[in-house]
């Protein structure tokens, strides 16, 4: 179904969104991508429920034992659906490892999935309504970011948070099947729900943002089912994109299309390589190759030099990292790390990793430039190119250029990749987990969309996640 908001008054443009979300058809070629995009946020949703955030946040809900609670991944206890979404979220976001657009730079899956989880009764649901609603949601959760374009980002919102809402919602109005009112009411709640300041980037509360938006997503739904109504145009008008561009835009553009084809297709989602902020994967990258060609050790180096494109340090907030949360977000410790321990996975963002002494007596002699020009947008952020460039102490300089980002259709993930992304996940929840199971659980996964319920191969998961806990 091809829906273009441009072509009509900017009035259109909240009724053209809600026309997609009841009635737009999903074909097989979405649903095939659906799958992995799931799969690979579920692996990371998992991994990062041992986190200490996730302890945090539980400590601070109440657990609900009555008939519908949604039961956590990592305890006996059950949430409140809207609570059991917030865990959900935090937990996918925690570890800076779920899937991004560069399309409008955010990661979509994360807060989509996360309400999906805890949306309905896991039995009532296939797997097929479940990929459908996850296209949905990811769909107008990335067009409604293209709309508003880069200002959002740039003025200090974590469009994540921000739009995640909107697409949570929107998801888990497919799922129920809301009708064209109802529906219309619970976009019109989430657009005033959503919030997120990138201020907040490594700590607790970036994660926290996720869990926000797709709890506040499923909220949304639940007070339109009840009767809540919102505006009948709060897209535009003034509304959502005027609001959120900083007055930057009040219209759809008119070229830009929700459903033709779906941004899960086209371009697709970028799957993470390594487990930290999606801006620092090209310099990580480089600096693997470097020392992976030279031979090199982190005492070989005397200085290093990264240049970004024009816009791409604006997430590096922590040039001097004093825990794994802030590590998440320094271009100088991934380059240094890189060099130091030859790779970066999740053993790389632990406070002890980072404050490692040699580490730490190294960051100064990182430097990070953003090359002269206008900032890049989006797409356009995601396929400029990032220099990495070591000078040594012999007196030579090596530089190494990347273009296509670790994880995008130009250097994508394969499929075992994938796979051992998956065990990797499970394992760190639960280590005692034997990798044959881990993988069953994945070829599995890989058939959801044939699934009548959901709900039995989810109870799997919950089961060997929680297997520490029993011990």
């Amino acid at each position: 179904m091809t829906l273009q908001p441009g072509s009509q008054p900017a009035a259109s443009a909240t009724q053209d969104l809600v026309r997609f979300v009841t009635s737009a058809t999903v074909d097989e070629v979405v649903i095939a991508q659906a799958v992995p995009a799931v799969l690979d946020t579920l692996a990371v949703t998992i991994a990062g429920g041992v986190e200490p955030g996730l302890a945090a946040l539980q400590r601070a809900l109440e657990p609900e034992a009555r008939v519908g609670a949604v039961p956590s991944f990592w305890s006996d206890a059950s949430y409140r659906a809207d609570d059991a979404a917030m865990l959900f979220g935090m937990a996918s976001h925690v570890l800076d490892y779920d899937d991004v657009s560069m399309l409008t730079v955010c990661h979509p899956s994360a807060p989509v999935l996360s309400a999906l989880l805890a949306a309905v009764p896991r039995g009532q649901a296939s797997g097929r309504d479940l990929l459908e609603a996850f296209a949905i949601g990811t769909e107008v959760l990335i067009r409604l970011g293209q709309a508003m374009g880069f200002r959002h980002y740039a003025l200090g919102f974590h469009a994540t948070a921000t739009l995640g809402a909107v697409g949570a919602a929107a998801a888990c109005a497919r799922l129920a099947r809301l009708d064209e009112g109802r529906t219309r009411h619970a976009l019109a709640i989430a657009a005033s729900m959503s919030s997120g300041l990138r201020k907040n980037f490594g700590s607790m509360v970036k994660s926290l943002h996720v869990g926000i938006a797709a709890a506040n997503g499923l909220r949304a739904v639940r007070f339109a089912v009840a009767g809540v109504e919102g505006a009948a145009d709060p897209v535009e008008r003034e509304g959502f994109l005027h609001a959120f561009s900083g007055g930057e835009t009040d219209l759809w553009p008119a070229g830009l299309t929700l459903g033709e084809p779906f941004a899960i297709v086209e371009p697709g989602f970028e799957q993470k390589r390594y487990p930290c902020c999606y801006m620092l994967h090209k310099m990580i990258e480089a600096t693997l190759a470097l020392g992976r060609e030279h031979a090199l050790a982190l005492d070989d180096v005397a200085t290093m030099r990264v240049e970004m494109p024009a816009g791409g340090t604006k997430p590096l907030i922590h040039p001097a990292p004093k825990s794994g949360l802030n590590g998440l977000f320094s271009a100088p410790y991934a380059v240094v790390a890189s060099l130091a321990d030859g790779r970066i996975d999740l053993k790389s963002f632990t406070d002890a990793a980072v404050l490692r002494s040699e580490i730490q007596a190294r960051l100064a002699d990182v430097t990070v430039v953003e090359v002269a020009g206008a900032a890049q947008k989006g797409s356009d952020l995601g396929s400029a190119p990032v220099t990495v460039t070591l000078g040594l102490r012999d007196g030579r300089a090596l530089s190494r250029t990347i273009t296509a980002s670790p994880g995008s259709r130009q250097d994508p993930l394969t499929g075992p990749q994938l796979e051992a992304k998956w065990l990797d996940c499970l394992q760190r929840a639960e280590p005692s987990l034997a990798r044959e199971e881990a993988r069953a659980l994945f070829d599995e996964g890989l058939s959801l969309a044939g699934q009548a319920r959901i709900d039995d191969w989810l109870s799997r998961l919950r089961s060997n996640a929680l297997r520490r806990q029993a011990a």
